[in-house]
C-alpha cells in the first residue's frame, strides 16, 4: 500500500499525497523517520542479552561511510533528489542530535563505567573544536555553519533534551529495563521447576503404575 502512494505522489498522479521531488526528498525523509527509528531500536539495545559482535561493527562502520559519500555528492554533484544542498550545519545538528542521542543511550552506562582521562582529553578537545566553530559562526560570519541568528532559545530547543537523556532519562530506562528481565529471568526458572516437578510426577506414576501390573503378575 505504501508503495503504491509513493508511486502516485512521485508520478505526480496524486497530488493530494504531497508526496514529490520537492517536498519529500531524502533530507524530508530522513526528518519523518530518523527519530523513529532511533526509539523503536532503543528496547533492542538496552537488552543486557543485544552484544555487538565484530561483524555488526563492521557493518555500522561500512554504513557511516556510506551516508558520508552521499552527502558529499549530495552536496558537491548536487543531486537534488537527496535534498542536502542548501542544509547547513546548524540544519544537520537539528537532523541528527536528538536521534544520536537516543540511538547512543544503551552506550552511556558502559561509557561512564570505562571512563578514562583519555576520553575526558577527547571530549574537552571536541568541546574547544565546537567552541570555535560556533564563535567562528557568529563573530567571524562563517555562513557554512548557520549559526548567525540563532539565539539562546533556540540552542535550548536544540540541546536540552539531549543532554537529558543520559543524566536523567538512560538511567531510569536502564533500572526499569534491568528490573523487568530480573522479574522475566525468574519467572522462566519458576516455570522450568514446574515443568521438572511435572515431569518427576509423570515418572513416579508411571513407575507406580508399571510396579502394580508386576506385583499382580
Amino acid at each position: 500500500m505504501l508503495a503504491v502512494v509513493l508511486w502516485g505522489g512521485y508520478s505526480g498522479r496524486w497530488s493530494w499525497t504531497g508526496i514529490n521531488g520537492h517536498t519529500a526528498t531524502l533530507w524530508d525523509w530522513l526528518h519523518l523517520l530518523l527519530l523513529p527509528a532511533a526509539f523503536a531500536l532503543l528496547p533492542l539495545g538496552l537488552s543486557p542479552r543485544a552484544r555487538l559482535t565484530p561483524r555488526h561493527k563492521s557493518v555500522v562502520m561500512a554504513a557511516i561511510a556510506a551516508f558520508a559519500l552521499l552527502v558529499l555528492f549530495g552536496y558537491v554533484i548536487p543531486w537534488a533528489w537527496t535534498g542536502f544542498s542548501g542544509n547547513k550545519l546548524w540544519d544537520w545538528l537539528e537532523l541528527l542530535v536528538l536521534p544520536l542521542a537516543v540511538a547512543l543511550t544503551p552506550l552511556y552506562g558502559e561509557l561512564r563505567a570505562r571512563w578514562s582521562r583519555r576520553h575526558t582529553i577527547v571530549a574537552l578537545g571536541a568541546l574547544g573544536g565546537f567552541a570555535v566553530i560556533v564563535a567562528g559562526g557568529y563573530l567571524a560570519g562563517w555562513g557554512w555553519t548557520g549559526f548567525h541568528g540563532n539565539t539562546l532559545w533556540d540552542w535550548m530547543h536544540l540541546l536540552l533534551l539531549p543532554l537529558l537523556l543520559p543524566t536523567i532519562v538512560v538511567p531510569a530506562l536502564i533500572g526499569v529495563t534491568a528490573a523487568r528481565l530480573i522479574i522475566a529471568d525468574e519467572e522462566k526458572e519458576l516455570q522450568e521447576e514446574r515443568e521438572s516437578l511435572d515431569e518427576r510426577e509423570s515418572q513416579l506414576e508411571k513407575d507406580s503404575g508399571e510396579g502394580a501390573n508386576t506385583s499382580l503378575r
